[in-house]
């Protein structure tokens, strides 16, 4: 048997195995999102297991594509891994398991669950434990271990079995002819079988992840064990560093003693040289004061001086305006007394002035006879509104008559409102005459004037 894992670079775990004549490539992807949705499950992992045989992996080509014995054996298949994987660890989420079959030679099935369990193992897909498989048959009447393809073509029977490491069996298949005493026998062979199996997956399994940290522990041990050697060759060169090492603390040393000698006078110095400061700062202090409240003095007197001159331009402004106005009274009077001049001068002005009289006069007695019409028309309204209060007396003191009906109106040109009335006078009807029953007296249509009349 031969076994290599992280064969394929896509997958997320991938393995290649060579068993007798058997040559089984498989790649496992997941967990991942799993597509149909309806096809994912809220409380585990959906496994999904694909078995396919290629056309050229037997001696008659192969249809390709999948056929009722790939189905059954990708079913079965993956019932034999669910109660191994940790599928419950991952809720609606997928894992593939492809299984591609390059070369056939009986026990296909049994291969590819051997390489499966490998490959789901590289992927980091958390299991129970490993799944080993072999099968059992029946050749010339005696019970043999893992069939060829000629024994499992001209065999008496075929007896494929799964199991954990821990024995527990996920698959079991017969075809054939077999006694429960031959199916004993075949078990504990099959036992033997996949404890071998399971040795051989082991070993491959750590040799891909204990490798990694054997080769560098031993390449830290190669290094450790050169540098010792290598130690008595590089004392030279320590010796030199130590001695310029040396070399250098001792001018730091004499530097320091020179530096403590100027720190010292610096002491002695310091004082004096503070004390210079001080009386100069002093000094300086003073001269600025001074020159501040000269300056200080100087700006409070200039302002007084602007407001004695400003004062003084403003009288000379305030006296100057008066003047002016003055000037300006005195040249309007001049003119005044010219314009009166020249107008009591001028001869036609008077004639002007008795036009004005006159008409003066005539509006007035235009307005004296407006007043006399105006009571004229008074005093005849008076007349007349006594004329007719005096008819609304007579008028009010004539019996009044019953309401009579009023036949439509009738244009009549050169009548007499009097004739009219004396015409409708005759036409008066007697008052209804009051029925002595349930029965009531109606006029004669013909006599009625109004339609409402008709309808009553």
């Amino acid at each position: 048997m031969k076994i290599e894992i992280g064969v394929l670079s896509r997958a997320d775990g991938s393995c290649y195995l060579e068993w007798g004549r058997n040559k089984i490539l498989v790649g496992v992807f997941g967990p991942r999102e799993a597509h149909p949705r309806r096809s994912q499950r809220a409380d585990a992992a959906v496994i999904r297991y694909r078995y396919n045989m290629a056309s050229f992996s037997v001696e008659d080509r192969a249809r390709p594509g999948p056929s009722r014995r790939s189905i059954e054996i990708s079913k079965v298949s993956r019932e034999a891994f669910e109660p191994v994987i940790m599928a419950e660890l991952f809720p609606k989420t997928a894992i593939d398991i492809f299984v591609e079959v390059l070369q056939a030679d009986a026990g296909t099935r049994t291969a590819a669950i051997n390489a499966s369990s490998i490959a789901l193992a590289d992927a980091g897909i958390p299991m129970k434990g490993l799944i080993t498989s072999c099968a059992f048959g029946k050749v010339d009447g005696q019970i043999v271990l893992d069939l060829n393809k000629e024994e499992d073509n001209y065999g008496e029977a075929d007896f494929p079995v799964a199991m954990t490491q821990d024995g527990e069996i996920t698959l079991i298949q017969m075809d054939g002819h077999l006694t429960p005493e031959e199916i004993k026998k075949g078990l504990e062979l099959v036992k033997k079988g996949c404890k071998e199996i399971l040795e051989i997956q082991q070993a491959v399994l750590r040799k891909k992840f204990e490798t990694p940290v054997e080769e560098i522990s031993e390449e830290t041990a190669e290094v450790e064990k050169e540098g010792e050697k290598e130690e008595p060759e590089s004392v030279p060169e320590a010796v030199v560093v130590e001695e310029a090492l040396e070399e250098t603390e001792e001018p730091g040393a004499e530097i320091s003693e020179e530096s403590v000698e100027s720190a010292v006078l610096a002491s002695e110095v310091i004082p004096d040289f503070e004390e210079e400061l001080e009386e100069e700062v002093e000094e300086e202090f003073e001269t600025e004061e001074e020159e501040f409240e000269e300056e200080a003095f100087e700006e409070e007197a200039k302002p007084e001086e602007d407001l004695e001159e400003d004062l003084e331009e403003d009288l000379e402004e305030d006296l100057g305006e008066e003047l002016e106005e003055e000037e300006f009274e005195e040249e309007a009077l001049e003119d005044e007394a010219e314009f009166e001049a020249s107008f009591e001068a001028a001869p036609e002005l008077k004639e002007f002035d008795e036009i004005e009289a006159r008409l003066e006069r005539e509006a007035a007695s235009r307005e004296a006879e407006e007043e006399i019409g105006l009571e004229t028309e008074e005093i005849s309204g008076e007349e007349i509104s006594e004329e007719a209060e005096v008819e609304e007396t007579i008028v009010s003191e004539k019996p009044v008559e019953p309401e009579t009906e009023v036949e439509p109106e009738v244009e009549t040109e050169g009548v007499s409102t009097e004739a009219v009335e004396t015409e409708e006078e005759p036409e008066e009807e007697p008052e209804e005459e009051k029925s002595e029953g349930p029965w009531k007296v109606v006029k004669d249509p013909s006599e009625a004037g109004t339609r409402g009349e008709k309808d009553e």
